[in-house]
This record gives C-alpha cells, structure tokens and sequence, in this order.
C-alpha cells in the first residue's frame, strides 16, 4: 500500500484541496481505514445472536484467505463467486482479494444457460457458490473441469435446529453430494492456520470482472481494479454524511453488482455497521429499514416507490438520515410522494441520486438530497472529472489517437464524458468494445464515454442534468428523438406503470418511435389513454416524438440481471414485430 498526495475539488465547499489517496488492495485500504475503530460492529446478520466486530472481521477474513490458499487458489488466478448477503460472502471477496484472485462475480439470478455463457467467457479455476444456487453452475463446473465450493447461506445463523433442516433440504435434493471436501465451512476449518506468503499488491492489476450489457445490449465483462474501488469510495468522502458506528442496511446484492460492491466497500471503509439481510426484494424494503432501526439505506427506484402508500410508513418509526437512489431515474411524481411518505414520519431527508456506472465502479456524480437542486444529478464526486462534448465531434475517431475535447456551452446538451480511479481497464477479451468507449485528449488523458447525454445547468455551481442516452438516440424525419425524454413525461400519467420506447425502421421517417408501455391497471381505456399521450407528447416534444406504435401489456416490463428496464431486449422484439407485420400502425396523419 502507499498513500499519495492528490487535488480533488470540492464542489459543496467551492474548493481545490490535496488529501491523503490510498493505493492499495481492498483489504490494506480497509486496514487503514479501520485504524481505531476493531470495536466497533462491522457486521449484523438476521439469526446471528453477536454482532461481528472490524477486529473479528478482520481475522475472518485472514482464517479465509489461509484457507483458499491452502486449497489451491493464488494470485491472478480467476474465481467465480455466486453469492448472497451473508458474513461467509463478505468474507470470501475480502479475502481472494487478500491473495490477489481476480474474483468473477457470477449473478444468482443468471439461469442455466446465463450461467453457462459467463463461466465460458471468463474460465475461472474455481466457483465459489450457495449450495441452492450450484445447480446453475454443475454443468460448466463438470464439462470444464472446474472445481465447486459450496456453502450454506445460513451458516451463521445460530438456531441449530433451523440448521438441521435446511442441510437436510439440501441433502435430499442433491447439492451435499460431494461431500465436506467440498464445504466452504470444512475448507475454512481445515485451512485457517495454513502458512502463505501474502502476495505484494501492484497499482492498477486486475482485480475484479462484473458484467454489463450496457445500452447496447452487447454482453460483456468489465474489468476492475480494487485501487479503483477504494477511490470510489474516498471519493464520496465529502458528498455522504453518515459517521462511524451508523447502521446501513445491507439489501444491495454485493456478490455480481458493482453497486452492491461499492455500497459493501463504503460501509466497511466508513466503520459503520452493515445490517446485512437475505429479504432483498422492494416489497421488503421499507419492513427492513423499519426492523434494522437503519440510518442509511440505497435502492433502485423500484425499492423506493415502496414508502408510496406503505401502510407500514404510519406505523414504523424510522431513523434514517441517508437515503440514496440508483439506477433508473425516478418520476418527479414519484420523488414528491416518497417525499411526502418521509415527511410524515419526520424524516427531515430528501431522498438522492446521481449518476453510477459498471465501467466507473458506480457513482460519478451524486445530487445529495437537500445539498442540491431537485432534477439534477449534482456534481462529480472527488477525483472525479467531468467533460461534455459535442457527439458529433467523435465520429469517426481513429481508436487510442488524440484529440482535441472541446466542451459544450453551459446549459447546452452533450455527450458526458469522465476519468476517474474507478475507470475500468476495458472489457474482458473484447478490444472493439473497448476501442469504441475510450477516447484520449491531446494531453493523453484517457476519458471513458458514458453514452449519457446531460446538461451543466447554470444551476448552483453548475449542477448537471441528465438529458438522455446517445446509444438509444434515433432520428425520425429530421427531428432527433430522445427516448428518456419522451420516457418521463409518460411515465407521470397515472395509467403507466412503466414505459420504455425504442424504434422500427420507416421508409418515410427513417425511424418510427415504439412505445412499450406497462399499464398500472387492467381497466385502463388504451383509447383515452393514447389520447392523453399524444397531446403531452405534441404540445412538449413536438410531432416526431409522437408514437408510430404501441405495445400495452399488464406485465410488467423485462429488466437486466441488474435491474434496469430492459430497452435492448425490447428494441429486439419490436423489431421482430414489425419484420412479421405484428405492428399496428397508431399514428395519425402517417
């Protein structure tokens, strides 16, 4: 580990000031960070009769990572984990890192073939994987020779009897048949006071492989490094206002997601407690915060919406002081009734947000609640830097050759552009994916393109806006059209549920807009509605946003491993709609 001096600028206190960067692995920066505070709780788990201590945690994961080693695995080589939010989990990531694995985070919701596809594209020596989820994955560990270890999500739950009849469950249906040999508990006991050298941590090596379908839809493997992870997290030093010995909920699955990762990584670093749970599903959010008595808790919009007409809004007693959204945007509609459902049990907090992604290692700007003007995205985080430019200046872009940046007017759209420590390396085996993100300013600087089109405001001290997605920008005549744009109207009316829009070739037009819509209600009038649409929709955007056709349905839109709504994966059955001629033509005047 070393600790450099670097500037980082302050956007709340309007200042350019030097600290303290730690460049190291995951764990030596915990070991910094947690200098002071072993007595304090770093862990609570459901079930779980004592708390886990940093001091305990700590030596956990030094008995793991003695242990792994003792098994086989060593620095560099590749293991996947497929994971859920339990004190064994936490332990394992922090302590292949201890020995410098390149971790593989493989998504408990991938199925069969998904979880095919990512063993393939990574090979991984070993995965690592909850016994109920090994199925998944036996086939790939069988064809590819790869070694399993398994273990219980509820290995840390001291009702014995609870216990029993899980191992049981497990027994019978075929997931123990290996043996202890293969028991993540065994392995650890057996290996906890095995001798290894630990490995010397070099700045910048690979350290982590979480994947992404981006806007494209292309699938692909995002490498990360842990000194990137830590910068995140120091990062959000200045914009989060939590202290040391705060309790933080711990529903973001951390095992796949780089969200779940940083917000893991930020508790642990700011020496707080992590309230982890298995009841990670939105209709147990709001019971969770109010069970765990929690001072801070993020979500996605869709954990959010919950606190809407709660019944158990009323009846709980909250102390939350941090509240953070992720993913998609909310509604405006949305954000004033979370609002009001804080305002009526006396929270006096504004529900944030911002702007994270895979490639960066989550967030690269943060509107914190009441520090910022409500409909932005805030300012970038420290370390963070931030260019807007105009997309059509990157056409055609020769890969890794320099050029000149020049960023757009104040309060005119452009393509985002940031560098950061949290930037990845590139993705895994897939330079022309690579090539097509990164771009080098004429000083050498390497800039990542997020694809985000946003606004600097004039707001505040030039607050961003969040505009639209160039990858998902089409033209129809000779107007361009902006999906989100046409996304958030929509979304208010009170018959959607959720909307997504995306487009079908057009002889005339180029491009006519598709508009997937979820209705919140089996009774809704698509007549009226249609009719309501194209009236916000022509007297805002004008005609060429106007809907060329519509898909309803009462289900509720497909969504990513991640969580987001699922545009690409729509995009490609409208398409395949329209080739068939299952499209129904809605606009008028056509």
């Amino acid at each position: 580990m070393e600790i450099k001096k670097q500037e980082t600028y302050d956007y709340y206190t309007d200042t350019t000031k030097e600290v303290d960067m730690i460049i190291g692995s995951k764990m030596e920066f915990l070991e910094e960070r947690n200098k002071g505070y072993m007595n304090y709780t770093a862990f609570s788990f459901d079930g779980m009769k004592d708390n886990i201590t940093f001091e305990e945690f700590h030596q956990r994961v030094d008995e793991y990572a003695r242990a792994l080693y003792k098994r086989g695995i060593r620095k560099g080589d590749r293991i996947g984990v497929c994971l859920v939010n339990t004190p064994e989990a936490a332990f394992t990531l922090y302590a292949l890192d201890k020995i410098g694995a390149e971790i593989i985070g493989l998504s408990p919701l991938n199925n069969k073939y998904k979880m095919q596809r990512d063993i393939e594209m990574t090979r991984p020596k070993m995965i690592i994987t909850v016994d109920q989820l090994y199925k998944k994955s036996k086939k790939a560990c069988h064809t590819m020779d790869i070694s399993p270890i398994i273990y219980s999500p509820i290995s840390s739950i001291d009702d014995e009897r609870i216990k029993k009849l899980y191992n049981l469950q497990q027994t019978i249906i075929g997931n123990r048949k290996f043996g202890n040999n293969h028991s993540l508990e065994k392995v650890v006991e057996n290996g906890k006071d095995y001798f290894y050298e630990e490995q010397k941590y070099t700045p910048g090596e690979l350290s982590d492989v979480i994947f992404t379908g981006g806007s494209t839809g292309v699938h692909k493997g995002v490498m990360l490094t842990s000194d990137g992870l830590n910068g995140v997290v120091q990062g959000v030093d200045d914009v989060f206002i939590l202290e040391p010995g705060m309790k933080h909920l711990g529903n973001i699955p951390f095992g796949h997601m780089v969200f779940g990762r940083f917000v893991l990584h930020y508790v642990l670093a700011k020496n707080m407690e992590y309230a982890l749970t298995l009841n990670a599903f939105p209709n147990e959010f709001v019971s969770e915060i109010i069970k765990k008595q929690v001072d801070g808790a993020m979500g996605g919009p869709v954990h959010w919406r919950n606190f809407i007409n709660n019944p158990l809004v009323k009846k709980g007693c909250m102390s939350l002081k941090q509240a953070i959204s992720g993913g998609e945007m909310l509604k405006d509609a949305d954000y004033e009734d979370i609002q009001k459902a804080f305002d009526i049990i006396g929270l006096d907090i504004e529900l944030g947000d911002g702007l994270g992604l895979t490639e960066m290692w989550a967030p690269t700007h943060i509107k914190m609640g009441k520090k910022n003007t409500f409909g932005t995205i805030g300012y970038p985080i420290g370390f963070v830097k931030s260019k807007i430019v105009d997309p059509k200046s990157l056409k055609d872009i020769v890969p890794g050759s320099k050029i000149d940046l020049q960023e757009v007017p104040t309060g005119n759209a452009g393509l985002l552009l940031v560098n950061g420590p949290g930037m990845m390396k590139g993705y895994l085996n897939n330079q022309e994916e690579t090539d097509k993100v990164f771009f080098y300013d004429l000083d050498g600087t390497r800039w990542y393109n997020t694809g985000d089109l946003v606004i600097r405001t004039g707001l505040g001290d030039n607050e961003y806006k969040f505009a639209g997605r160039q990858k998902r920008n089409f033209v129809c005549g000779v107007d361009n059209i902006y999906p989100e744009q046409i996304e958030q109207l929509v979304a208010q009316l009170p018959e959607v549920r959720d909307i997504v829009v995306t487009e079908v070739p057009d002889a005339k037009y180029q491009f006519l807009p598709v508009y997937h819509i979820s209705l919140s209600d089996a009774n809704v009038d698509t007549n009226k509605l249609k009719n309501k649409i194209d009236v916000l929709i022509n007297d805002t955007l004008g005609a060429s946003a106007l809907p060329g056709y519509i898909n309803y349905t009462l289900e509720p839109l497909p969504r990513t491993d991640n969580g987001k709504l699922n545009a690409p994966l729509l995009k490609e059955q409208a398409l395949e709609a329209f080739n068939n001629n299952d499209l129904s033509l809605v606009r008028k005047k056509y």
